[in-house]
């Protein structure tokens, strides 16, 4: 997941917009989405899409998840008498 300037966020994303942002398809989105129970709400346009306050509360689940999967595979297992600053 790629970072994100939360400061210089529009008020309103539509689903669309959150897929280009965070690199995803509509389906990985929607999968997401029901994961962390963060649904799509209608503006006053009629677009589906996240506030602000959504797409930074998701994008932050993603980003965490994807971080500690890659930690989780990566790593050695250490074992505490080995480590000289234990």
């Amino acid at each position: 997941m790629k970072y994100i300037d939360y400061r210089n966020m529009k008020e309103f994303y539509t689903i669309d917009e959150i897929c280009r942002l965070f690199e995803l398809d509509k389906s990985e989105l929607r999968q997401y989405c029901n994961k962390y129970d963060i649904q799509p709400q209608e503006d006053q346009y009629g677009n589906w899409g996240l506030r602000t306050m959504f797409v930074r509360k998701l994008h932050n689940f993603i980003y965490k998840e994807q971080r500690n999967a890659g930690v989780n595979q990566n790593a050695a297992p250490q074992r505490r008498d080995s480590n000289p600053w234990a």
